[in-house]
C-alpha cells in the first residue's frame, strides 16, 4: 500500500524529513527578510509632509539670519552719498589743490565749479602740476611731500594745516557711516564660556538707530553750512558742486529717518504681537481670596519677608543695564574732546576770538591765519588786516568747515560714551543672548571709526609738529591727548 511504503520509507530514511522542513525554513526566513528590507526602505522615504516641515525649517532659519542684516537700499545710499564727501576729503587731506572731475568731459559743469571753489579756498597755492614737480621723488603735487618742516611767509604751512586737518576731520566723520553700515558686521555664533552667544550688530534689534540718528542730524548740518554760504560761493562760481553736495546731504539724511521710523514701527507691531500671544497662551486663573490671618501667623509671616532674608547676589555696576557702556571711555572722552569740541567751535561760530586761558593760542589763530580774515575788533591785527580781510573769504570758508567736521567727531564720541545705557543682553526673543549689551553694540561701532579718526588726525599733527614748532607753537600736548584717545577708543571697540 502505498501510505505504508511512505512509513516505511520515512524510517528506513529519517534525514530526508528534516532536509525537506530545513528548507521549508530557510525559504520562510528569506522571505521575512525581504519583507522586512522593502518595509524598511518604504518607511525611509521622506513623505510630502516631512518635505514640507524641512522646507519651512529653512525658510525660517533663512528669515531669522537676514532679519539683522540692513535693507540694501540704505546701504546703496550710504555708499553713494557718504562715499562722495570721503572721495572729497580724501583729496582734501593727501592730495590737497587737485581738481577730481577735470578729466571727465561728461561733467564739464561739475568740473568748472570744481576748479572755483578750489580758486575760492586758495587751496591749489599748493598743487605744483609742472615738469619740475614731476621730477622729484617726494609729491609736490598737494600730497604729504609739499609739508614743509618750517613755517615761513611763502610756504604757508598753517593754510596748509587748516586743509589738510579739515579732511582728515570730515574722513572721520564720514567713515563712521560708512564703517558701521557698509562694511556691517552681522551677528554670527560664538562659542563662549562653553556656550553659544550671538555677537554682532543686528538691524531689527535696534543696534543702528543710533548711527541714523546721529548721521541725520550731522548731514543736516553740513547741509545747512553750505546753504549759509551759497551766495558767497555762488559769486565764486562753485554753486553747481555746492548744489550736489547738498543733495546729497539731505537725501542721505531723509533716507536714515525714513528707515529709523520704518524700523521703531515695526518693532513696535511685533511686540504687540508677541504680547498677545503670550496672553492667548497663559490660561486664565481665578483670583484667589485673601487667607484670613491666624494668631501668631504675624512673626512666621515677618520672618518670611524679603527685607529679612539673606542677600544672595550683590550689586554689579558692571552688569547694570541702566549704566554707560564704558566709564573709562567717559572720562577719556571728555577730557580730551572736551577741549577740541571748544577749540572747534570758536571757530566755526566766533573764528578769530582769542581764548585766554588756552596757552599760546594767539600764536594758533595767528598761524592758521585766522587774523587775517576774522580779526578780532579794537586790536592791532583788526587796524592791520581788517580792510583786507573780504578777500579771504576762502580761507575762512575752510576753518570754519574744519571747526564743523571736529564738532561732529566729538558729537560722535560724547553721544558713544553717555547718550544711551548698556541694556540687555538680549539679541531676539527666540536666539542666544548676545555676548556684549545693547548699547555696547553701538557705542563700539563709533568707537571703531573715530579710532580711526583719531589715528589720521594724530598723523597729521606729527606731520606738522616741525612747521608749527618753528612758529613758536609746540604740539606735542596736541598729540599725547589724541593718541590717549585713540588708544582707548581702540581697545574698547576692537576688544
Amino acid at each position: 500500500m502505498p501510505e505504508s511504503e511512505t512509513v516505511r520509507r520515512r524510517k528506513i530514511f529519517p534525514h530526508l524529513s528534516s532536509d525537506e522542513a530545513a528548507a521549508k525554513e530557510s525559504d520562510e526566513k528569506k522571505q521575512g527578510e525581504n519583507d522586512e528590507a522593502y518595509d524598511n526602505a518604504k518607511s525611509n522615504k521622506p513623505t510630502a509632509a516631512a518635505a514640507a516641515n524641512n522646507s519651512n525649517k529653512v525658510v525660517r532659519n533663512t528669515e531669522a539670519s537676514v532679519h539683522h542684516l540692513l535693507p540694501l537700499p540704505l546701504v546703496i545710499i550710504t555708499l553713494l552719498c557718504s562715499g562722495l564727501f570721503w572721495v572729497m576729503s580724501f583729496r582734501d587731506a593727501f592730495a590737497t589743490g587737485q581738481p577730481l572731475l577735470l578729466n571727465l568731459s561728461s561733467t564739464s559743469s561739475l568740473a568748472q565749479a570744481e576748479l572755483s571753489l578750489l580758486e575760492h579756498t586758495k587751496s591749489q597755492k599748493w598743487y605744483h602740476d609742472d615738469d619740475s614737480s614731476k621730477a622729484y621723488w617726494k609729491s609736490a603735487r598737494g600730497g604729504l611731500g609739499s609739508i614743509r618742516p618750517y613755517t615761513s611767509d611763502d610756504n604757508d604751512m598753517g593754510g596748509l594745516f587748516v586743509r589738510k586737518v579739515a579732511g582728515v576731520a570730515a574722513m572721520g566723520y564720514h567713515s563712521t557711516k560708512l564703517w558701521s553700515i557698509v562694511f556691517q558686521s552681522a551677528p554670527v555664533p560664538s562659542l563662549l564660556d562653553g556656550q553659544i552667544k550671538m555677537k554682532g550688530a543686528s538691524w531689527s534689534i535696534g543696534h543702528y538707530d543710533p548711527i541714523l540718528t546721529l548721521g541725520m542730524l550731522g548731514n543736516c548740518c553740513i547741509a545747512a553750512f553750505y546753504m549759509m554760504r551759497i551766495e558767497e560761493l555762488r559769486n565764486a562760481g562753485a554753486e553747481p558742486l555746492v548744489a550736489m553736495l547738498v543733495m546729497a546731504s539731505l537725501i542721505e539724511a531723509l533716507v536714515f529717518g525714513a528707515y529709523l521710523m520704518s524700523r521703531r514701527m515695526s518693532m513696535k507691531k511685533t511686540k504687540k504681537v508677541i504680547v498677545g500671544n503670550k496672553q492667548q497662551q497663559q490660561p486664565h486663573k481665578q483670583p484667589k481670596r485673601p487667607a484670613q490671618k491666624k494668631k501668631g501667623s504675624k512673626d512666621k509671616d515677618a520672618s518670611s519677608s524679603p527685607s529679612s532674608l539673606p542677600a544672595t547676589q550683590e550689586y554689579n555696576p558692571q552688569e547694570d543695564p541702566n549704566s554707560i557702556p564704558s566709564r573709562i571711555a567717559l572720562r577719556t572722552v571728555l577730557i580730551v574732546s572736551s577741549i577740541i569740541s571748544l577749540i572747534s567751535v570758536r571757530d566755526l561760530f566766533f573764528p578769530g576770538t582769542i581764548i585766554s586761558f588756552i596757552p599760546r593760542d594767539d600764536i594758533y589763530l595767528e598761524w592758521t591765519g585766522a587774523f587775517f580774515h576774522s580779526p578780532p575788533p579794537d586790536t592791532v591785527e583788526s587796524d592791520e588786516y581788517g580792510l583786507e580781510s573780504p578777500l579771504y573769504a576762502g580761507d575762512k570758508f575752510m576753518g570754519q568747515l574744519l571747526g564743523l567736521y571736529l564738532v561732529l567727531g566729538c558729537v560722535w564720541k560724547f553721544a558713544s560714551v553717555c547718550a544711551w545705557s548698556k541694556g540687555n543682553k538680549a539679541m531676539e526673543f527666540k536666539s542666544p543672548e548676545n555676548v556684549d549689551r545693547h548699547g555696547v553694540v553701538s557705542s563700539k561701532m563709533i568707537w571703531k571709526a573715530q579710532a580711526f579718526g583719531d589715528m589720521l588726525l594724530l598723523f597729521m599733527l606729527r606731520m606738522f609738529a616741525p612747521a608749527a614748532k618753528s612758529a613758536s607753537l609746540d604740539l606735542r600736548w596736541h598729540l599725547m591727548t589724541v593718541a590717549y584717545e585713540m588708544i582707548i577708543l581702540g581697545l574698547y571697540g576692537f576688544f
